[in-house]
Parts: C-alpha cells; structure tokens; sequence
C-alpha cells in the first residue's frame, strides 16, 4: 500500500500521493504549536565518551542497496514504456471497444475500461513486482511469506484499485468533457477525495491487507500514553499491526484524520527494540501529529497535483490533436484517453520526487527534533536509526544522488549523528520543536 504510482491508476495516484503528503514511517526504505525553522544537522562534534553505536555496513547491505536503487528506477522507466505501449499498440484503444459491446452508457463504460485497463497493467506489470517484492527480499532474507500469500495481497491491490478507481476515473472523464478548464475541474474534485482517502485508510483501506489492534503490551502502553500527555496528545490512540507475515523488516507510522488517526507499529519493532528505543520512535511519530505534518503534507500535495493537472492538459490535448487518430480517439474525455493522462501525470510526478522527498525529509527532521526535546533518548534514538539500517539492510550513507532522488527520510548515517549531537538542554538553549504544555 505505499508504493508511489502503483499499478498505473487513478486510484493508486491518489492513494501514493496520500502518502506523500503524510510523511509517516520512522525510517527510509532505500508545524509546530510554536513557529519552528529547520533544523539543519549539525558538524558531528568530537567524539563522545562513550562508545556511540555503529552501522556495520556489510557487503550484503551493499548489494541490496545498489539492486534495490536500480529497480527503482528500471520500475519507473518499465511502467512509462508500457502505458505508452498500450497507447501505440492499440491496447486502449481494443479494450474501450470491449468495454463499449458490454454497456452504451459513457460512464459504465469507462468504469468496464478501466477495469479491463488494471488487469491488463497488473498482468503485464506482475513479472517486476514478484521479482522486486518477492524474490529481492527474499534473497536478502527480509521476509518470509509464502508466493500465494503475496499474490493474494496483490490480488486484493488490484481489486481495490478497481472499486476505488473506476468510479473516479468515470467521473474526470466527465469533468474533461463538460469542463473547458478540466484542469481546474480534476482538481477541486481531488481536494475532497484526498481528505476521505486520508480519513478512511486507517479504518477501510489498510484493514483489507493486515490485522489491527491496540497495542497489547500494557507496560508500552502505559509508557507511551505517558509520553503523549508530555507530547500534549490526549485520548491517543497506538496499534500494532501484523506485518511480520508480509516482512521482517521495522517500521511505525501514524496516519489517518480526526477520529480515524492513529500511531501504529508494526510487530516487527515491537520484538525486536527495547523500551527506550520504542519510545523513542513513537515520540517521533507523536511529532508528526503535534506538528500538523499530515494537514501541511496534504496541502503540499495539492498544490503539486494542482501543476499536474494544469500540465496535463496542456500535454493530454496537443497529443490528441497530434496522435489521437493512430492511437484510436480525437477527443481527450475518450476513456482511451486514460493511459495518456496517467503517463502524463506518472512522469511529472517521477520528475517532481526530488522535490517531494525534500519536502518529507524536512518533515521528518523536525520530527526527529521533537522525539530528541521530548525524551532526552539520544542514545536509544541512535540504537534505533543502527537497527532499522542494519535490519532493512540500507546503507547509512547513500550516494548523493540517491539521497537527493528517492530518500523521503534523511539518511540513517546523518540522523544516528544527529541523535549522538543535539543536545540543546545540556547548553541552556530553547527547543526548536516541543514545547512543553502546548497541545497541538
């Protein structure tokens, strides 16, 4: 479920950018109560006296970080190719003619398109996906569930994306056709379906792959409501989630809006940090909510689609005019048309993910600030940042570029550092994010 532009589809474009726009995960896979600036990582200082904790970079952790980073983008160039494909071939153009013998009603038939469109993309898309989220992770010992588990979960994927998808994808076509400025129109429409997205996926969306519950350890959960009574939460709510039949990796995140968020932890960090070093992690994620990362996450996200959908139309209109004959339509609310739009919007986005990830990664700083402010843990912070890179097998000092393109956190090398420095109490100075007996 956090796989940006998944499957090629409105709905999955839709779901990827709720998660960009919520920053939430405690580590990388390869506004505050008061105003608050960035937080630029310090010089390291002289060295500790104790002994600070080290990644173990291990030939193995480089391996997967190259063939992890490589698939990343061979994904990326694959999925333009195909919808292009499926343009230049006369694939869209065969399954609107399908899609029409089944139903004379516009809307119905682009509903039938674009469910004919997601299982033609699935199929064609399935051999990459099992070799670099089955078989990768696999090699390098990051999971152990069974193929039909897998394809289950990609199954579920695919319907979803069907009944979220469908109905979405019929009503842009309707916008475009009625809509001079479509642009405009796909928009405002997205403003309220981001916001139920986001509202629902906690209780609707995420429940469809995993099992959710209140957090079991009555000790954790003792220490951590605690921590959110500090962190000026109340009422939180905290979950664990079953992800160790999907992974072995770790990870937390809080997601959701008003009465449906919530702080959730995957069992895998559960059993494999300490105390400390969860509370830690979940102070981390309580500065998310504090700071409104979500709320300001959506509405960065929304003024991106908004240049999406501007430069949409202008590219979706002048290869009508110049290419729609071949391509089998003349007119951009044709639902043979759809393939176009989401290449259009899939690049710009793929383009945009620098900007994106600095975004995320300014967030994420911040939230490291206030865990640091919070809980005094530098250490246990550090510990934490060691496992997740030596378990997830990432480099904790990736190349530049790679930091620059695809790292929505800051790299795991940069926040142990971080975690070992700041330490503004020690110097009198006042924090930069928490700030005692404000909620959010």
């Amino acid at each position: 479920m956090t796989y940006r532009l998944r499957a090629a589809v409105v709905a999955a474009l839709l779901l990827s950018l709720v998660v960009a726009a919520a920053p939430s995960s405690a580590q990388e896979h390869p506004a505050p109560a008061a105003p608050a600036a960035a937080a630029p990582s310090p010089t390291p200082a002289p060295a500790a006296p104790h002994s600070a904790p080290v990644v173990r970079v291990t030939d193995e952790m480089r391996a997967h970080q190259r063939l992890v980073d490589t698939l990343y983008f061979a994904d990326a160039a694959y999925g333009f190719v195909l919808l292009l494909a499926v343009l230049a071939l006369g694939i869209s153009r065969r399954l609107r003619d399908l899609a029409a013998r089944v139903t004379g009603r516009p809307f119905v038939i682009t509903m039938v398109f674009w469910a004919l469109l997601t299982a033609v993309m699935t199929a064609l898309t399935l051999p990459l996906d099992y070799y670099s989220h089955f078989v990768v992770p696999h090699r390098f010992g990051l999971s152990d569930q069974g193929l039909g588990g897998w394809l289950w979960d990609q199954a579920k994927g695919m319907l979803l994306g069907i009944v979220i998808g469908a109905p979405l994808a019929a009503l842009a076509l309707a916008g475009i056709r009625r809509v001079k400025r479509w642009w405009l129109a796909l928009w405002l429409g997205s403003v309220p379906v981001m916001v139920f997205l986001i509202l629902i996926g906690p209780v609707v969306l995420d429940p469809v792959f995993n099992t959710f519950k209140p957090l079991e350890d009555q000790k954790l959960k003792t220490e951590l409501l605690d921590l959110a009574a500090r962190a000026g939460i109340s009422g939180g709510r905290v979950y664990q989630v079953d992800k160790s039949k999907q992974t072995k990796t770790m990870n937390a995140y809080v997601n959701g809006l008003g009465p449906t968020k919530r702080i959730v932890m995957w069992d895998t960090i559960i059993s494999k940090m300490d105390h400390d070093e969860l509370r830690f992690v979940m102070a981390h994620e309580m500065g998310h909510y504090v700071l409104h990362h979500i709320w300001k996450g959506l509405a960065f996200g929304l003024g991106m689609l908004l240049v999406a959908f501007w430069l949409a139309q202008q590219l979706v209109d002048r290869a009508t005019r110049r290419w729609g004959r071949s391509w089998g339509f003349e007119v951009a609310h044709d639902p043979a048309v759809l393939p176009l739009l989401l290449l259009v919007i899939s690049v710009f986005f793929f383009v945009a993910s620098p900007v994106m990830n600095g975004m995320s990664r300014y967030f994420e700083h911040q939230a490291d600030t206030f865990s640091l402010e919070l809980t005094h843990l530098n250490d246990a912070g550090a510990r934490a940042f060691v496992k997740f890179a030596e378990d997830s097998k990432v480099l904790p000092d990736p190349p530049a570029f790679i930091r620059f393109w695809r790292y929505s956190h800051p790299p795991l090398g940069e926040r142990i550092v971080y975690c070992e420095t700041y330490k503004p109490w020690e110097k009198g100075e006042p924090n930069r994010a928490w700030r005692a007996g404000v909620t959010p």
